[in-house]
């Protein structure tokens, strides 16, 4: 590097010392829960355990109360592979497979069901002001969300997409989402 470059560098840099190591270590992202609900994540019958890691993970990323893997057959995944891709989520955050049947005693009263769609009834996330208690549905990867599941959802959301593939991974969806949820919650309490 000469020696002109490094002396603008350096003139750039802030005249205190901060780094973002220092920055960082002050922020408590817990503390985002003392005065916040925490989300429940729903999956209908995902069919690779590589997404429901994923979605351990960010489960874990945004505080989630917990992950419900709303299953149809008996067919099991496998646990390795969702521990691996969950990097040390799974085993941070409360997480489980459940039939249809047992997910409305899961999922508190108070909360409202969102379902993550792209279908035409859908609500445009950009434009729609999402609950402080809610869960949010994310489903099958190719077929998405079942009927049933789509019946009990209050509220359905789309992330409106400009380009010429409509749709996003299911788990890239769940994270536009949840992360879009969190930001509406800072500006409501903030």
């Amino acid at each position: 590097m000469t020696s002109g470059l490094f002396l603008f560098l350096h003139s750039m840099q802030p005249k205190e010392n901060i780094n973002s190591y220092n920055l960082f270590s002050k922020l408590k992202p817990c503390d985002f829960y003392l005065n916040h609900a925490r989300p429940v994540i729903v999956a209908d019958n995902l069919r690779t355990p590589e997404n429901m890691g994923a979605v351990l993970r960010l489960a874990a990323n945004v505080g989630a109360e917990r992950v419900l893997f709303v299953k149809h057959g008996h067919e099991q995944p496998r646990n390795w592979k969702i521990k691996k891709t969950a990097s040390g989520a799974d085993e941070k955050i409360k997480w489980q497979f459940i039939s249809m049947d047992e997910l409305k005693d899961l999922i508190p009263d108070d909360y409202r069901l969102i379902a993550i769609e792209t279908a035409e009834s859908a609500n445009n996330l950009y434009k729609t002001v999402l609950p402080e208690k809610c869960a949010f549905i994310v489903g099958h990867e190719v077929y998405g969300i079942g009927e049933e599941l789509l019946q009990m959802a209050d509220d359905m959301v789309y992330i409106p997409v400009p380009g010429a593939i409509s749709s996003l991974n299911v788990t890239h969806a769940l994270g536009v989402v949840v992360f879009e949820w969190y930001r509406q919650m800072l500006n409501v309490k903030s």
